[in-house]
């Protein structure tokens, strides 16, 4: 029967592999698996309710870029006033005025900041001082004291240095912040600058904080943060820049203080249009051809196009970056090391939209290399000597024909640089790249003038 029919033999028998009942071998494999828990996960992937443990870290930091993808506009609100207000109490409440010069209405100046009094009464910053006293005479008129402006100022300038190393000093306290140079964790964009106000607040200060893809809308956004409720501080999301933009009056623009000059009348009249829809709807080479470059300025904001950027107050003389070997490295992995720091310095030179041109090279031998240099030094006669000295680094550098951050070019002219100075056998415990004769790429950002069909400036859109 078994022969005729061979599945009786196995119908009832266990199963086996190998010659082991399965049953066995699974009881075996739960009880190692109860003995010796890693035993399951020790060829696996590490996951996170089902999702790996690279694509978790690879989302992180791209979401860490999509909020780092912004420009913060921060504008104290009365800050001349307020400090006023701080070295002499009496002034709290009154309507009172700070002017150029000597702040008297009888000689020529122009206000620079009005209290929240005489703003009511109808004062504005950039009106001249003659003009604001026959709107209101009452008022108070002061100088302006830079130098007791200082300490705050340079208080506030280490709070916004905290947020970013790109950052755009607007005279005289308002500042535009790059967030993509921001080195501290935030959730959102708006948590950092609700954590910024809530610092300057603690200064006594009020701030109204914006925050856009380009620098213009971020400063809209700064100009509306205390109105309809908000704590001041308002985010526009990318996408949202024209929908935004068109809500706001064309007289809002007169109040952008990083525009131009800073004086409100920098810009043309533009009582004809109230709305920036308006302009929205317009043909933007007729606007071009009636304002100029103000018209397609105006035409680009009033459709939420803003590609302006934030420009780094002083280019610094140097950038560089050392690496640390912790053993005696030889020429190939300090090559390697070599590379690593010339793709470091050049993405933080197109971070900062900074060029440079000289390139230096500077190598830590593992043994003593005596490098005698002879330099020529006055003495205290007046007279030149020459002095030799011994180096402990080898050093050199290459100054290229034009200005480059590009990070090949960079890795190109050190490793022939090292190729000069190395000498074979050798082996190193540091090196640094250093980037020099630094210059900004990006112009300082401005509305330009309107023009009219000739030479003299326009008034009316």
């Amino acid at each position: 029967m078994q022969h005729n029919n061979p599945d009786l033999t196995t119908h009832n028998a266990p199963q086996t592999t190998n010659g082991v009942p399965l049953e066995m071998r699974e009881a075996a494999k739960a009880i190692m698996q109860h003995n010796n828990p890693d035993l399951t996960t020790h060829n696996a992937p590490q996951t996170t309710n089902g999702v790996p443990l690279e694509m978790r870290e690879a989302a992180k930091a791209a979401e860490r870029a999509r909020l780092r993808q912004g420009i913060m506009h921060v504008r104290i609100r009365h800050f001349y006033c307020t400090l006023e207000e701080m070295f002499d109490p009496s002034l709290r409440g009154q309507s009172f005025v700070v002017g150029t010069g000597t702040g008297r209405p009888n000689e020529p100046g122009r206000v620079i900041d009005a209290s929240p009094a005489a703003v009511h009464l109808g004062v504005s910053p950039g009106m001249p001082l003659r003009r604001a006293h026959r709107i209101a005479p009452r008022t108070r008129f002061l100088p302006a004291s830079y130098d007791r402006y200082q300490p705050v100022l340079q208080r506030l300038r280490e709070r916004y240095r905290a947020y970013s190393r790109i950052i755009e000093s607007v005279p005289i306290a308002d500042t535009f912040i790059d967030l993509r140079g921001c080195e501290l964790t935030f959730e959102s964009p708006v948590a950092l600058a609700a954590q910024l106000c809530a610092e300057i607040a603690a200064m006594g200060l009020t701030a109204l904080i914006g925050i856009a893809n380009g620098k213009a809308i971020a400063e809209l956004a700064a100009l509306m943060s205390r109105k309809d409720g908000r704590q001041g501080v308002l985010y526009i999301p990318p996408g949202r820049e024209a929908s935004f933009v068109q809500t706001l009056p064309l007289s809002l623009l007169l109040q952008l203080r990083a525009a131009g000059t800073g004086a409100p009348g920098s810009l043309p009249d533009l009582a004809e249009q109230q709305e920036s829809a308006q302009v929205a709807t317009m043909n933007q080479e007729g606007l071009h051809r009636r304002l100029g470059r103000l018209g397609s300025w105006l035409y680009q904001v009033a459709c939420g196009q803003d590609v302006s950027l934030v420009v780094p107050d002083a280019p610094p003389l140097s950038q560089n970056a050392r690496v640390r070997f912790q053993h005696a490295a030889d020429a190939d992995e300090t090559c390697a090391a070599i590379r690593r720091l010339a793709n470091y310095l050049g993405e933080r030179l197109r971070e900062q939209r900074l060029k440079g041109q000289v390139i230096a090279l500077m190598l830590w031998p593992s043994r003593f290399v005596r490098r005698d240099t002879r330099k020529l030094i006055i003495d205290e006669e007046g007279e030149e000597i020459a002095v030799t000295s011994a180096e402990e680094t080898i050093s050199g550098q290459m100054t290229l024909n034009r200005h480059t951050d590009d990070a090949d070019v960079i890795a190109h002219h050190c490793l022939m640089l090292f190729a000069h100075y190395h000498t074979p056998g050798s082996r190193y415990l540091q090196v640094q790249v250093r980037i020099g004769d630094i210059i900004a790429v990006t112009q300082t950002y401005y509305p330009p003038l309107a023009r009219a069909r000739g030479s003299r400036p326009t008034r009316k859109l």
